[in-house]
């Protein structure tokens, strides 16, 4: 598998589908299409209270260090890191097992958020600064999620994305890790591990800092797995993210103008300001006080990551930075803005950094997922749910093509979507087998 030619290796990560699950479904046959020195695993698990990294990487840490091994032959990298949290004592100890002979390194951070983020993983393993809004590939180096190195992994045996593994956890009879195909309703996973506990809940898609708020079983209804989804978390209505994430764009700009009193901690505790980059959300802030017009001027929120240390652990106002980040992107794509500003690094905004790491106990304490922290959910079977609704858009770039019509019969890991040509894009199979009985934006297949 190391000696494999670059062109073989690229051409089964696209037929297999497979794209980057730690974040927004980048193609990883693009990605891994480079030249670099350095190919980091990433098992950090960004998100508290998910537990998705830490499964696949118990189960599958062979596979996870021959995938590094192939990326690291096509790629020409001298070195390969697998980076983990400290706290994973038995993912070290598999990992020390499964790289014994090889030339890999295990680095080991400390429990502090956003440690998975790749800007941030790059900087503790090499000790360059990805410039901003710039790739990894930037500074030499190629960052997998260890969920996409065991896709990569089966896509080298001509296995196809079909599963996707997920914890479900937060007010839920049985919090539990489990594998599902592609396309299952959300609301079956939750089913699946005893439903919610309390009345009237709220879901979170995702992880705490940075998932999706969904309002209600009507609207959970709409949602299925894809290929980047990583946790379900229950909540209670009116719970403290609930509200944060669920404030009306009107009232977002009143707190901005009333509230905000300039202290630059958002600024000053931002990740991406202390590698040296030149976002000053504070800034952004000042501007959106005056309202969305004055503010499409602050296009240097293009910087935000969106991580949510600014407004959910920095801000003693409890306003929302990056909610405004998020919505002025959006306004700057719909536009076509982009930025045009300086992409240099400033060294001298990170003497503080390690002094400003955010701990992961005191941020479960302010966004009040504390009671939730203590639970560590357990791998659990799952039945095969009697139909998928499989999206041909769970990647950055372009839908795939759909390849199937109503009627058509299929097996697991049979292509329904093809990659859509001349673009950016990733192949999708079916997940179970059965007969196709709608065709849209998604695939639906009744199971047998």
């Amino acid at each position: 598998m190391q000696g494999m030619d670059k062109e073989t290796l690229l051409k089964l990560v696209c037929d297999a589908g497979v794209v980057g699950e730690g974040g927004a479904g980048f193609p990883a046959h693009v990605k891994y299409d480079t030249q670099v020195d350095t190919v980091i695993a990433n098992g950090c698990e960004c998100e508290p209270l998910l537990y998705t990294d830490q499964h696949i990487m118990g189960r599958h840490s062979a596979a996870i260090v021959q995938a590094i091994q192939a990326l690291m032959s096509v790629t020409g990298a001298t070195r390969g890191v697998i980076a983990i949290k400290r706290k994973y004592q038995d993912a070290a100890r598999l990992f020390t097992q499964a790289m014994a002979g090889t030339s890999l390194e295990l680095a080991q951070l400390d429990n502090f958020y956003p440690a998975g983020d790749e800007f941030i993983l790059v900087h503790e393993v090499t000790g360059k600064t990805i410039p901003p809004l710039g790739l990894p590939k930037d500074v030499g180096a190629v960052v997998a999620n260890v969920g996409t190195l065991v896709n990569v992994k089966r896509a080298l045996e001509n296995i196809p994305v079909t599963q996707k593994v997920v914890t479900v956890t937060g007010e839920v009879a049985r919090p539990a890790v489990i594998e599902v195909p592609i396309g299952t309703p959300v609301a079956a996973c939750i089913e699946s591990c005893g439903g919610p506990t309390v009345e009237d809940p709220v879901y979170v898609l995702g992880g705490p800092m940075m998932g999706r708020i969904v309002e209600n079983a009507a609207a959970l209804a709409t949602e299925v797995i894809t290929k980047t989804n990583g946790g379900i978390i229950v909540l209670p209505r009116g719970h403290y993210l609930h509200t944060t994430n669920t404030i009306p764009l009107e009232v977002l700009q009143r707190q901005a103008a009333v509230s905000c009193i300039q202290c630059r901690y958002c600024t000053d505790q931002c990740p991406r300001y202390l590698l040296g980059h030149g976002f000053e959300t504070h800034k952004v802030m000042r501007a959106f006080s005056a309202g969305i017009d004055a503010a499409m001027d602050a296009v240097q929120a293009h910087m935000c990551c969106e991580c949510g240390v600014c407004e959910l652990f920095s801000c003693p106002m409890r306003i929302s930075p990056r909610r405004v980040n998020v919505l002025l992107k959006q306004r700057f794509r719909e536009q076509g803005l982009t930025y045009k500003g300086p992409r240099v690094v400033n060294p001298s905004q990170t003497a503080l950094r390690e002094y400003r790491k955010v701990p992961v106990e005191r941020l479960a304490y302010k966004i009040d997922i504390a009671r939730y922290m203590e639970i560590h959910p357990e791998f659990s079977e799952t039945r095969p749910p009697a139909q998928v609704r499989i999206p041909l858009h769970q990647h950055i770039g372009a839908p795939a093509d759909a390849r199937v019509k109503v009627g058509d019969r299929v097996k697991t890991g049979d292509l329904i979507g093809r990659m859509a040509q001349g673009a950016l894009s990733a192949n999708v199979h079916a997940s179970i087998q059965g007969v196709v009985t709608a065709v849209d934006r998604s695939v639906t297949i009744q199971g047998d």
